[in-house]
């Protein structure tokens, strides 16, 4: 009997011990957890490659996502110019903010918030750059490199081997907007934001180049254009030896891009083309002869070719084999040949002693086209020879061209005919 009494004893001490562990089991599984801000999401502004953030009007919205679902939002909002931005707004109870932006500056911003216990959550320094989306500025350069050292031996940067100008043209007439010297080869342009809507045409012509002496020769130009609009483009174009400095005046042209301006936005595509002075062909008569005389213009001078070709061959027997080109120059109405040598020529096979020419003359720009009326005589070896000429039936003591470049020519107030014999009896 006793026996049973300690069994019993016993089984109840170890039920006891059972429920006393069970119930420190159970005590020691019950935590509370208090869960913190998740780290937030930047949703906005929306950056862009370039780092810049395109707005209107005058705000950008900061807006980011963050999840708490124990605690009050109360977020404190960091935001200004400088890479560590100030208190710009406390205890923010929504996860958006508007803050005022002006075009050009860049901003940084970053938030913060503490949970009920005193955990923080916070985001990194974000940055952007403002942009206004309805800001047409847009910058142009245009930069140069040049084959100098390998053409002539000179160690020459571009900036001291040519002065270009940059040129701004309306594609409607190709009248120039504006024309860019800064004194050397690389230009810029900042005012395409002032411009009209429209189609424009860049290109480039030589003010100025180096003189090499006897060392000189063609240098090739290979051009660039850059064109850079903040937040909207950044883009090159590229011209390898698209031109050289022969031709160092603005009569010639090199066409390198054309640009179409719709508000704030640009097209711009790469349009290489040239121009050179037109040769003008000028009808009428030279001599009583119809008119061969061609006229041109370049960084000499200006230049006609072909006067007195035709009693040269037909009258005087003599056949023109190099020159046949003068300069003259042109003051008002008044034209000026100076005494030049002008051509050599054979008769009947036989090489003829050099002859130079020399000459006045007006012109008439009262029509619509112009009218030369030009007086000139050829000079062989000191002898003049219209006045040689007059022996042989020649009624004056010069040669008289009366040209124009209208189309349709001259219908009146021509040159008599003259008496003339087949060949002057030479």
């Amino acid at each position: 009997m006793k026996r049973k009494n300690i069994i019993l004893v016993m089984l109840l001490v170890l039920a006891g011990l059972f429920t006393m562990q069970s119930c420190n089991k159970d005590d020691a599984s019950t935590v509370i957890t208090e869960q913190a801000f998740t780290q937030p999401e930047i949703i906005s502004p929306a950056v862009r490659a370039d780092g810049t953030v395109l707005f209107t009007g005058s705000t950008v919205n900061l807006t980011w996502k963050s999840v708490n679902p124990g605690d009050p939002e109360k977020w404190d909002v960091y935001f200004g110019t400088s890479d560590n931005p100030p208190l710009y707004k406390a205890a923010q109870t929504a996860q958006t903010l508007t803050v005022p932006v002006v075009d050009g500056q860049e901003y940084f911003w970053k938030v913060v918030v503490v949970d009920a216990n005193g955990v923080a959550t916070k985001t990194p320094v974000n940055s952007f750059i403002a942009v206004n989306g309805t800001n047409a500025e847009m910058t142009v350069d245009l930069s140069v490199t040049t084959d100098v050292l390998t053409a002539v031996g000179l160690n020459l940067t571009a900036d001291k081997t040519v002065d270009l100008r940059l040129l701004i043209l309306k594609k409607s007439d190709m009248s120039i907007v504006s024309a860019v010297d800064d004194g050397a080869a690389a230009e810029s342009y900042h005012d395409f934001g002032e411009l009209a809507d429209g189609e424009y045409v860049l290109g480039v012509d030589i003010f100025s180049t180096i003189n090499a002496g006897d060392f000189n020769k063609p240098i090739s130009l290979s051009l660039a254009l850059h064109f850079d609009q903040l937040g909207m483009v950044n883009e090159t174009l590229e011209f390898p030896k698209v031109m050289t400095n022969v031709n160092n005046c603005s009569l010639y042209r090199t066409y390198l891009a054309s640009v179409k301006k719709v508000g704030s936005k640009y097209t711009i595509s790469k349009s290489v083309s040239y121009l050179a002075p037109s040769v003008l062909t000028w009808k009428g008569t030279d001599a009583d002869y119809p008119s061969e005389v061609t006229s041109t213009e370049s960084c000499a001078g200006k230049t006609m070719r072909g006067v007195g070709f035709g009693w040269m061959l037909d009258w005087w027997g003599e056949i023109i084999v190099s020159g046949g080109t003068l300069n003259y120059t042109v003051s008002g109405s008044k034209i000026t040949i100076p005494l030049q040598k002008y051509c050599k020529t054979t008769y009947k096979g036989a090489a003829q002693p050099e002859y130079s020419i020399q000459g006045t003359g007006t012109i008439d720009n009262t029509g619509a086209f112009p009218v030369y009326t030009i007086q000139y005589d050829f000079i062989q070896s000191g002898s003049s020879i219209a006045t040689v000429s007059m022996d042989y039936g020649w009624p004056t003591p010069y040669f008289e061209a009366k040209i124009t470049t209208d189309p349709a020519g001259l219908k009146s107030a021509l040159i008599p005919s003259v008496n003339r014999p087949d060949k002057a009896q030479r």
